[in-house]
């Protein structure tokens, strides 16, 4: 397998990791799909950053807790790898679940490979305010 391809396949980890995590597997995937240092970041479509790992994981811990099989159907498309060296960025388009109205963003992710694996050192899905207003309805409903 080419690096190229094991970005892609590192960024498609990463996307499946989303589904599980919403469909109610937990966060175990998307642990894995990260590295764990204070130099990672992300930003998600509700517009919050988040700087270091362990508030990294708390979003998606947070993300985590409206777990559940009806959100099931996520999407990712258009994958695009840039590679330099050991580090590599890719674009994709991600659909967000029907239960979320199927929101389109455009998605980077940064990975850093280290002993010759690939994860994200950085995630960032355009702002949503349809998945913002969603996420509110659902804190309100537990």
């Amino acid at each position: 397998m080419s690096e190229e391809e094991k970005v892609r396949a590192a960024t498609q980890r990463f996307y499946d990791a989303l589904e599980l995590m919403i469909t109610g597997h937990g966060t175990k995937a998307m642990r894995d799909a990260w590295h764990h240092t204070a130099l990672v970041s992300g930003a998600h479509p509700t517009g919050d950053w988040a700087y270091g790992w362990d508030e990294v994981l708390a979003t998606w811990e947070a993300f985590a807790t409206i777990g559940n099989p009806q959100h099931a159907g996520t999407r990712v498309r258009d994958i695009h790898v840039h590679l330099y060296g050991d580090v590599a960025y890719t674009t994709s388009v991600f659909t967000a679940a029907p239960s979320f109205g199927g929101a389109k963003m455009n998605c980077t992710n940064v990975l850093h490979r280290v002993d010759g694996v690939w994860k994200v050192v950085h995630h960032h899905a355009d702002r949503t305010p349809s998945i913002d207003h969603k996420l509110d309805q659902l804190a309100n409903e537990a």
